[in-house]
């Protein structure tokens, strides 16, 4: 089984301090190897976001606003070879931010030959709380973000989406603290209730050493994990690496085309997952 729905992806918000690198544009590539019992995968993926107005860092590079104000435009391509099995996605979208507080969105993906068009209309009530609703073929869904300072550089971030009817819904939280000169962390939290189907949480936390490396691990109800290092050479190039194990890929995270799916993949095949990427910030 697997089903579709629309989504942002979690990014965070605090107060920008001095030392705040700006940028227009977020590239990243990637190259992933799976591992499944009796065969062997691969997957490709690039993607590319503009935003019109410049977009500051909360002190780590990777690191920005959980609500996003900037006008953008995007473009993704994803394929993944497993066996003699092939599929290829491609997606593009754009945001507009009035100065009114109205967001306008839209949409069109490709997901491995299923065609998914998708508009969105929100209205930011204040710059820490934004409402969104969604219609993908049909079918509508809304998304509420809060943001709440704590103090000067620690924050949480709060998101909440789910479908009209309440089949499913899905609770995220974002946690960010500075913890020394150069040094700060997240923990983050995902839970789904999907009506249909079993409940799943995730945790997680990134570790910054200095605002240009950082160590991730995660964990799930599954008893899956997930480790990996990021490292920027300077403020413009980063890489990443990581290994995960997953059973199928059960609310499996994807920034695949600004703010369009996730995707659950409801299996019982365990997988070995190798990552590499190359992130690019102008």
């Amino acid at each position: 089984m697997k089903i579709c729905f629309a989504a942002l992806p979690l990014v965070f918000f605090v107060t920008v301090n001095a030392t705040a690198e700006e940028y227009k544009s977020i590239t990243t590539a990637g190259y992933s190897n799976l591992d499944f019992n009796a065969r062997d995968g691969d997957e490709l993926s690039t993607e590319s976001t503009y935003y019109f107005s410049g977009k500051e860092t909360l002190g780590p590079l990777r690191e920005f606003e959980f609500i996003n104000k900037a006008s953008n435009l995007s473009a993704a391509y994803y394929h993944r070879s497993i066996g003699s099995t092939n599929s290829d996605s491609f997606a593009v979208a754009g945001e507009y931010f009035a100065e009114n507080g109205f967001v306008l969105g839209a949409n069109i993906a490709d997901l491995g030959g299923e065609s998914f068009n998708t508009i969105a209309l929100g209205y930011m009530f204040t710059p820490n709380f934004l409402m969104k609703f969604y219609n993908t073929e049909g079918n509508t869904y809304s998304k509420f973000r809060y943001n709440y300072d704590l103090n000067e550089t620690d924050y949480i971030g709060f998101d909440f989406s789910a479908d009209v009817v309440f089949d499913w819904q899905v609770f995220s939280s974002k946690y960010f603290s500075k913890i020394g000169d150069d040094q700060y962390i997240s923990i983050n939290l995902s839970y789904l209730n999907y009506n249909e189907w079993n409940d799943y949480w995730e945790v997680g936390t990134n570790y910054y050493f200095t605002k240009n490396t950082s160590l991730e691990a995660s964990y799930d109800e599954n008893n899956d994990y997930k480790l990996g290092l990021s490292h920027f050479f300077n403020r413009n190039v980063a890489v990443e690496a990581s290994y995960s194990t997953r059973l199928g890929f059960p609310f499996k995270y994807s920034s695949f085309g600004s703010d369009i799916y996730k995707t659950i993949w409801n299996t019982d095949t365990e997988v070995d997952k190798f990552e590499l990427g190359v992130t690019v910030q102008f």
